[in-house]
């Protein structure tokens, strides 16, 4: 790039439960399905393109914080997302799935995917974003005991799924927890899991 390097924070994310979100009236918001990917930062033609780079290759393009040389981060969405079709569309690059109200919330969801992050048409990059996920629970067993990250490793119906941060809750191997989590990813892992509680009802039944 010609312009000086810029490195793009992550947005912070509020958060919208499914029964708010599907009553909500999404007038005026964008909606776009969040991947199951990692954030990453691209620079083509003068221009820096944020979106999420899968495990298989892929690249999905979710926003454009710098157009042709210029920082656009204080313009708004509608502004930045037709920048970002532009560039995308020239490079051949994927954009994110795009759709309106509760349906395409619902359709996502159904399909298997992670999510909707909305943004208001004149929302400046990374302000007012929200994430729409299905909240999901599960009973585990915990296996292992990180000895310095206060987490333990769980495992479901004979399936690693993970780790889960448990603050400085004592929690021991062979116990069943309750976690919440937005869904399990490709690699069988729980997607963000969250400690409930410790289900005692379910340690003589636990397998």
């Amino acid at each position: 790039m010609n312009t000086p390097e810029i490195i793009i924070p992550r947005p912070g994310y509020g958060t919208c439960d499914l029964k708010t979100a599907l009553a909500f009236d999404w007038r005026g918001w964008h909606l776009s399905q969040k991947q199951d990917g990692c954030w990453q930062q691209r620079e083509i033609a003068d221009s820096i393109i944020i979106g999420e780079a899968m495990h298989g290759g892929h690249f999905f393009a979710f926003d454009c914080p710098v157009a042709y040389g210029e920082d656009v981060r204080r313009r708004a969405w509608t502004e930045r997302r037709e920048a970002m079709r532009q560039i995308a569309r020239a490079a051949g690059m994927n954009t994110t799935a795009e759709g309106h109200g509760a349906e395409f919330i619902e359709a996502v969801l159904r399909d298997g995917g992670e999510g909707v992050v909305a943004k208001p048409f004149a929302a400046h990059f990374g302000f007012d974003w929200v994430k729409i996920k299905r909240v999901e629970t599960h009973d585990c067993i915990v296996t292992e005991n990180h000895p310095f990250k206060r987490s333990v490793r769980l495992s479901q119906n004979g399936i690693d799924r993970g780790w889960c941060s448990i603050g400085s809750r004592k929690i021991s191997v062979g116990e069943v927890i309750e976690i919440e989590c937005y869904g399990i990813t490709a690699s069988d892992k729980f997607r963000e899991a969250r400690f409930v509680r410790v289900r005692y009802d379910k340690m003589e039944t636990a397998q």
